[in-house]
């Protein structure tokens, strides 16, 4: 919320973060409550930080130096709950949430992605998301505007509990190509790297993988996958891959126990390229902690990024496949609509030509 806070400072070295605040007491409230629910996406942000309230002065403490730390205040775990926003709630069900400002009332309401896609084609919404898979045909389908967008998270595969050699294999072997024609249907979307525009394929990975699966013990790697559709649809693409090397994956629909890895997506909780990094690592215990401080630290980090990305390259613990394309349907009726890096719309920059209805 614009203006909510006034200014802000560092001391000791990024260790220690001043800011001043309209309600610095809510917004205490809020971070101190993701800190302690550990199921909350946004909890890892939070977890060692000590805050405090002086006034209108909010201290946050960290267990280390963290340049960029105001931005993690931006995610909706951190927002206080009782100040107003840039809209009113009118109403709200399980099914239907309806806000208002003073020129616009948006109306969200739940359903199926297919169903979705049809209410659009009803123009009984001017938003609707397309199904994972269904870019082209959708496109070729209504002639409509389907905007897409490629957002700051990552499908991918953590692997523990195997041997190196044997991570590197699925590393080397993991079907990108396939992946990204078919789930973001970008073939630009294949990812080597958690920093974009950084890593390429070493001629000749592919043949020396698969010398090296000759040479490996056939080994049953248990891999989690989330239980909705478009999970396991995804994740499926790569067990083909996989299994047709000569590699031995089996899917289990997650929560389960004893598993070797564990396939999902990523999404950047804060828009900035250290996100996704700092959240492998500081909540998944994935990849180097110092090389990551380094980078959460530096003034200028696409050096200590890439440091980072190699040494996580060269474990082969985490296994990037493709990066996430947003594909939503939008009105033509819709001035302003803009997706962001996090696949958030700024609804109270959106105009409607027409009168927006009222609930």
């Amino acid at each position: 919320m614009p203006g909510l806070c006034s200014a802000w400072s560092a001391f000791a070295d990024f260790h220690t973060w001043r800011f001043r605040c309209r309600a610095a007491s809510a917004i205490a409230a809020a971070v101190r409550r993701v800190a302690r629910l550990r199921a909350a996406p946004a909890h890892w942000l939070f977890s060692d930080a000590r805050v405090s309230v002086a006034g209108s002065t909010l201290v946050v403490r960290l267990p280390f130096s963290w340049r960029r730390f105001p931005y993690a205040l931006t995610v909706v775990g951190a927002a206080p709950r009782f100040v107003p926003g840039p809209f009113a709630r009118v109403s709200a069900t399980p099914n239907r949430v309806a806000v208002r400002n003073a020129t616009l009332t948006v109306v969200f309401r739940r359903f199926t992605v297919r169903g979705a896609e049809r209410a659009f084609e009803r123009g009984d919404v001017d938003e609707a998301p397309v199904p994972q898979g269904d870019v082209l045909g959708t496109r070729a389908r209504l002639r409509a505007v389907v905007r897409t967008r490629a957002l700051l998270a990552i499908d991918g595969v953590v692997l523990r509990r195997l041997l190196p050699a044997l991570r590197r294999v699925y590393w080397q072997t993991a079907d990108r190509g396939d992946y990204a024609e078919l789930v973001p249907e970008s073939t630009g979307a294949a990812a080597l790297s958690l920093v974009a525009a950084h890593g390429k394929a070493r001629p000749n990975a592919f043949r020396d993988a698969l010398e090296a699966i000759r040479a490996l013990p056939r080994v049953r790697v248990r891999i989690g996958v989330p239980a909705d559709p478009d999970s396991r649809y995804a994740a499926r693409l790569l067990y083909a891959g996989w299994r047709d090397v000569g590699l031995g994956p089996e899917l289990v629909t997650e929560p389960a126990r004893a598993l070797d890895g564990a396939f999902g997506r990523w999404y950047a909780p804060y828009p900035q390229a250290e996100a996704i990094p700092a959240e492998l690592t500081l909540r998944d215990r994935i990849g180097s902690r110092t090389l990551l401080l380094r980078a959460l630290q530096a003034t200028q980090q696409e050096g200590p990024l890439r440091a980072f990305d190699d040494d996580l390259r060269a474990s082969a613990r985490f296994v990037p496949v493709a990066w996430v394309v947003d594909a939503r349907l939008v009105s033509p009726r819709l001035q302003g609509w803009r997706e962001d890096d996090l696949g958030d719309v700024a609804y109270s920059a959106v105009r409607s030509l027409a009168s927006s209805p009222r609930p």
